[in-house]
């Protein structure tokens, strides 16, 4: 007997009110805009509606061919043969049948879920166990079970809603789920394809994205299948991606066979995974998938050709070799700075700070002191001509914010815009195309604009002893994860101060949320920090619960320092419309307190002895001397649990306290107390 149960069972859907909704012919898995009611006096014994105004024949050939039936056929005259009801019904059982036949008998063991662009689930890759069962898909049908096959389900990346809140991000494209998940727990973007089966959907859903395939390595086939989905992949995604790279990681192979096993194997691969994939060149479709053979050894001597003419030694440029010798008794030359262990000549320094921070301020305030030759920060630049270029602020902007900076050297030194323009030469690209650096259509390598030329044309004619360029991200149109890109943009902006007369550089930049909350300021590759010689990182000032005492207050760290001391911290605080140091103490005030810090710790140390509390010189100890003193009301004081840790150092160097052990000299455990 023909029911509603069984055409659920072959087309999905809902049952309600004596009706089944289910998706129309042609329409999404989740559309509900086909009717279907039984009908004992219809053709076939129902009867359909479609809501979205689909012809009546077509779906009831559609309703019949999900269910088994043969296609209506015309009779003799002008109506339809109908299927006989013990027609109808062992179609559908059979139907039915091979539903349940496509299940899978083994055991769910991990699922996968693939989503629209709203998060809703559209179907699942499963994974099997045994394991020679492998993985299968499945949808849902609507009433809380599954029909274990796609179908006309869209297909569409893995974890796409995740990409879509990154559209500028590089993508990396795994083999499969396992790998995608594992590489977005890093905190980077990463899909798969359920079956590796690339349809147009899934790639044009990457268009106009960095992709980075990483090939897997399977030894016990010679690794072809990995390369194989690799260069599907590419294929798939040639002309719609920005860039392709096919990467296979080092060191793979044995039982390290993808990207999961790499990073497992060691977790400080997790910070090189980028930087080792980007050294990979961009993958172009006649390239082949990297090698997964040994290098053949290299043919004989006498079989190789002699060099062409276009690069024999006569047509090549002699590099040009330094004179050592002729240092020889000559004086060292001295080094040179715009800013003392801060800023270096000749070369980049790199000024990172959260958006908001003030590094636009921070940075009109070094080029006001150096065009000026005034104090900045505590320092005192090397006076020469600024030339600064702003992409983020319009000249009045500017005037405002120079403003509160001349007023301020006008009230300590009678500083004028007059004086200032005589030296600072000032641009701004807010409402320009500012681009300096753009990887070049033909090879992928950062080439300059003709932005570039033109303020190196300025910067030979002014040969300032500073250059400012305010900020990275307006100016530099590579990838900021790339470390080519990266190294390649850096070394245009040195020659560029190099060739102008040996100017220092400040190149500002934001950090990422990495950066931010690690607190090393970074953002992308390494290379920003392996190819500068200098780099600031201006922040928020913030307590060792990342409380933010006062709005006002900034803290400029030397993050690296080639050629000078790393670590130097300068306070300021936000007065007036620019930042300036916190007033220091004198030495006998500097003395004073930590003498009082130093009797404190003492102090404290009794207290806790005489209560049979014993305290660690362990940082990481529970009971760390200076997290347990900083609790008692006496050291509440802003500053204070710093300065005992201080204190204690002091106490321990002059040897008015030790470390003790006492228990069990098979289980001894460790305490200060006094000398």
């Amino acid at each position: 007997m023909l029911t509603l149960r069984l055409l659920h069972h072959a087309l999905g859907g809902n049952i309600s009110n004596g009706e089944l909704l289910c998706a129309g012919p042609g329409h999404s898995p989740k559309d509900r805009s086909l009717s279907i009611k039984l009908d004992g006096n219809a053709p076939d014994g129902f009867i359909v509606h479609s809501f979205a105004g689909d012809d009546a024949i077509v779906c009831r050939d559609y309703v019949r061919g999900k269910a088994g039936l043969e296609p209506f056929t015309p009779n003799s005259g002008n109506g339809r043969q109908r299927a006989s009801e013990a027609a109808i019904e062992r179609a559908l059982m059979a139907a039915v049948a091979m539903s349940n036949a496509d299940k899978p008998k083994a055991r769910v063991v991990a699922k996968y879920n693939y989503t629209d662009a709203d998060a809703i689930l559209l179907y699942q890759v499963v994974r099997l166990e045994p394991k020679s069962a492998g993985f299968r898909q499945r949808r849902p049908d609507g009433n809380g079970d599954w029909i274990w096959n796609l179908n006309d389900v869209p297909r569409v990346p893995y974890l796409w809603p995740e990409l879509l809140k990154f559209p500028d991000a590089t993508v990396f494209v795994c083999e499969g789920e396992k790998d995608s998940d594992r590489v977005a727990s890093l905190g980077h973007c990463a899909t798969t394809v359920a079956s590796g089966k690339w349809t147009e959907d899934c790639a044009r859903a990457l268009t106009g994205r960095d992709i980075i395939i990483l090939q897997d390595k399977d030894d016990k086939h010679g690794g072809e299948p990995g390369r194989t989905k690799a260069l599907n992949a590419a294929a798939a995604l040639h002309g719609v991606a920005k860039t392709i790279r096919i990467v296979l990681l080092p060191d793979l192979g044995g039982d390290i066979n993808d990207v999961s096993d790499w990073l497992d194997q060691d977790l400080r691969r997790a910070e090189r995974l980028v930087d080792v994939c980007f050294d990979v060149p961009i993958w172009t479709p006649a390239q082949p998938a990297p090698e997964l053979t040994p290098p053949v050894s290299p043919p004989p001597a006498s079989s190789i050709a002699p060099p062409s003419p276009s690069t024999s030694s006569a047509n090549i440029v002699p590099l040009p070799f330094i004179n050592i010798a002729a240092w020889h008794g000559a004086p060292v030359p001295e080094r040179r700075w715009v800013v003392r262990d801060r800023v270096p000549l000749a070369t980049v320094t790199l000024l990172s700070g959260d958006g908001g921070v003030g590094k636009t301020i921070l940075a009109l305030h070094l080029g006001a002191a150096t065009a000026l030759g005034h104090d900045w920060l505590n320092a005192l630049p090397e006076p020469g001509p600024v030339l600064m270029v702003c992409c983020e602020d319009d000249g009045d902007e500017l005037h405002r914010r120079l403003d509160r900076i001349v007023g301020h050297y006008n009230a300590t030194c009678g500083a004028t815009f007059e004086e200032l323009g005589r030296d600072m030469h000032l641009v701004t690209l807010a409402s320009d195309d500012a681009v300096m650096a753009a990887p070049n259509k033909s090879n992928g390598l950062i080439a300059p604009t003709m932005m570039f030329k033109r303020l190196h044309s300025a910067a030979c004619d002014i040969r300032p002893r500073l250059i400012v360029i305010d900020n990275s991200a307006d100016v530099f149109a590579g990838n900021e994860n790339d470390r080519a890109h990266v190294r390649q943009f850096i070394t245009m902006l040195r020659g560029m101060a190099i060739n102008c007369g040996g100017a220092g550089l400040l190149l500002t930049s934001h950090p990422s949320l990495t950066g931010i909350s690690t607190g090393t300021g970074l953002s992308g590759s390494t290379a920003w920090n392996a190819s500068v010689r200098s780099r600031l990182y201006f922040k928020r000032a913030t307590t060792e619960k990342d409380e933010e005492p006062d709005p006002d207050l900034r803290v400029l760290e030397v993050m690296k320092a080639n050629y000078g001391p790393v670590g130097e911290t300068v306070m300021v605080q936000w007065k007036g419309g620019l930042f300036l140091p916190v007033a220091g103490i004198s030495s006998m005030e500097k003395l004073a307190a930590e003498q009082k810090a130093d009797d404190l710790f003492l102090e404290l140390l009794d207290e806790f002895q005489g209560q049979g509390r014993n305290v660690s010189y362990a940082k990481n100890a529970h009971n760390y001397a200076p997290t347990m003193f900083g609790k008692d009301p006496k050291a509440k004081a802003p500053g204070m649990r710093q300065a005992l840790a201080d204190a204690m150092e002091r106490l321990f160097a002059a040897k008015r306290i030790k470390v003790e052990t006492y228990g069990r000299s098979s289980h001894p455990h460790s305490r200060i107390t006094r000398c």
